[in-house]
C-alpha cells in the first residue's frame, strides 16, 4: 500500500494515481470525523445529526473505499512485475500484516476504550482496560466490535487476504499468455463508452447474485463486500497493464461527470424526498442507483485526474510517504480528540472543524516527531527500515 506509483513503467508514468491515493486517504479524516456528527452508528457520537454532512457522506461512502482498492491493485501489479512472488509475499507480510497486528494490539486500543467509556461499558483507567479487558475476546452488545478489534484496519486485512488469494493470477498475467489476453481485453474495453458500462455491469451482476448490498466489514461473512472490493482490486491490477483504458477514462470524463451528477441527484432525492414523491423507489432501485453513483464517480475521478493531475512535485512525494502512517493513526486520533471536543460549549460545525484540524496536526506531529525517526516504529507503520541506525534519524525537509 505504500508503494510509489509514480515510478511505474507499466503503461507509462501514473502520477495521477498517486494524487488520487493521497486525496482519497485524506478524505477519510473528514469522513470519519463526520461519523461523529450524523445519526449513523460510530464508536463515539456527538448527538448531532447534520443533514448536510450526511448528504456529502452518502456520496463519498459509495466509492471512497473502492477507489483505494483500485489504486492498491495498480501498486500490486507494479510490484509483481518487478520481483519474484516469494519476495512479493514477504514484502506484503511486512507492509500489511505487521502493521495490522501492531494496530490491533496498540493503535486501536484507545478507540475501543473511549467507545466503552461513552457507552457505559467500562469505567476504569486506560491501562487497566488495555491490560485486563481488551484481550478478553468478548463482545458487549453495546459495542460496535468485540475486544480486540481491527476497526478501520479492516481495509489492510482485506487487502492482505486478497493479495494471497490472487497469487496464481499474478503468475498468469506476468506470462506471455496473460499479456496476450490483456491486450485483447484492452482493445475491446477502450472502445467507445465500454469502460463506463462494462465495470458497472459487473457490479450489478454481483448485486443480483447476492440480492443485497449490505457490507459489514466482518471478514468472516462480508461476502458482498469481498466481491465488490475484490473486483475493485482486480480492476486496478489489470487496468494498469492496459494503458488504453486510462485514455478511455480520460476521453469519457465528461460523460462520466454527467452520470455522476445525475446519479448523485437521484440519491439525494431518494434520501430527502418522501417516498410518495418518487415514482420508482425501493431497496433494489436504491442499490442500483448507488452502483451507478459508485462507478460513475470513480470513472470521473480517474478520468479528470488523468487529464489534470498527471504530474509530480515535492508535495506529492512527501504526502506519498506519510499517507500510510496517517491512515493507521487517523481514526484513533479522531476518537480520542473527539471524545473531549464534543463536550465543549461550541457548535457542531466548530467542533467538527476542530477535530479535523487537530487530527491532521496530531498525525503530522506523531509522524515527524516519532514514527519516521524510530526504525522500529517505521516498520510498525509500514515504512522502510533505514539502514545504519536502530533509532533516531535526522529530519528531512521538503
Amino acid at each position: 500500500m505504500a508503494t510509489n506509483l509514480s515510478t511505474m513503467d507499466l503503461g507509462g508514468r501514473h502520477h495521477f494515481l498517486d494524487w488520487v491515493r493521497v486525496l482519497a486517504f485524506a478524505m477519510l479524516i473528514f469522513y470519519h470525523t463526520g461519523m461523529m456528527f450524523v445519526s449513523w452508528e460510530f464508536h463515539v457520537e456527538s448527538g448531532y445529526d447534520s443533514e448536510l454532512l450526511k448528504s456529502v457522506m452518502m456520496l463519498t461512502s459509495s466509492w471512497r473505499l473502492d477507489i483505494l482498492f483500485i489504486v492498491s491493485g495498480v501498486a500490486i501489479s507494479f510490484m509483481v512485475s518487478k520481483m519474484p512472488l516469494r519476495f512479493f509475499t514477504r514484502q506484503r507480510v511486512i507492509k500489511l500484516l505487521v502493521p495490522l497486528l501492531f494496530a490491533v494490539a496498540v493503535v486501536i486500543v484507545p478507540q475501543a476504550y473511549y467507545e466503552a467509556l461513552q457507552k457505559g461499558v467500562y469505567e476504569g483507567s486506560f491501562w487497566q482496560f488495555w491490560t485486563q479487558e481488551y484481550f478478553t475476546f468478548v463482545w458487549d452488545e453495546r459495542m460496535l466490535a468485540p475486544f480486540p478489534t481491527y476497526n478501520h484496519m479492516w481495509y489492510v486485512l482485506y487487502l492482505f487476504a486478497y493479495t494471497l488469494i490472487l497469487l496464481p493470477l499474478f503468475t498468469y498475467i506476468n506470462g506471455a499468455s496473460g499479456r496476450r489476453r490483456l491486450a485483447v481485453w484492452e482493445t475491446w474495453l477502450a472502445k467507445g463508452t465500454r469502460v463506463l458500462w462494462c465495470p458497472l455491469a459487473l457490479h450489478v451482476l454481483i448485486l443480483l447474485a447476492f440480492r443485497s448490498d449490505e457490507i459489514s466489514h466482518a471478514f468472516y461473512n462480508d461476502w458482498y463486500g469481498h466481491s465488490i472490493y475484490l473486483l475493485a482490486l482486480l480492476l486496478g491490477l489489470l487496468f494498469v497493464r492496459m494503458p488504453g483504458v486510462w485514455l478511455a477514462l480520460e476521453r469519457n470524463r465528461s460523460t462520466s461527470l454527467v452520470l455522476a451528477l445525475v446519479g448523485y441527484a437521484v440519491l439525494l432525492a431518494d434520501h430527502h424526498l418522501p417516498e410518495s414523491a418518487i415514482p420508482y423507489s425501493g431497496p433494489e432501485v436504491g442499490a442500483v442507483v448507488k452502483l451507478v453513483v459508485k462507478w460513475s464517480w470513480i470513472a470521473m475521478i480517474l478520468g479528470y485526474a488523468r487529464r489534470y493531475l498527471n504530474f509530480s512535485n515535492a508535495v506529492l512525494t512527501y504526502c506519498g510517504q506519510v499517507v500510510y502512517p496517517f491512515f493507521i493513526l487517523h481514526q484513533t486520533v479522531i476518537i480520542v480528540i473527539g471524545y473531549y471536543v464534543i463536550e465543549w460549549p461550541v457548535s457542531g460545525a466548530v467542533a467538527y472543524l476542530l477535530i479535523v484540524a487537530s487530527t491532521f496536526l496530531c498525525c503530522g506531529v506523531l509522524y515527524e516527531g516519532l514514527i519516521r525517526r524510530v526504525n522500529v516504529l517505521r516498520l510498525m507503520f509500514g515504512m522502510k527500515w533505514q539502514q545504519g541506525r536502530l533509532f533516531y534519524k535526522s529530519a528531512v525537509t521538503i
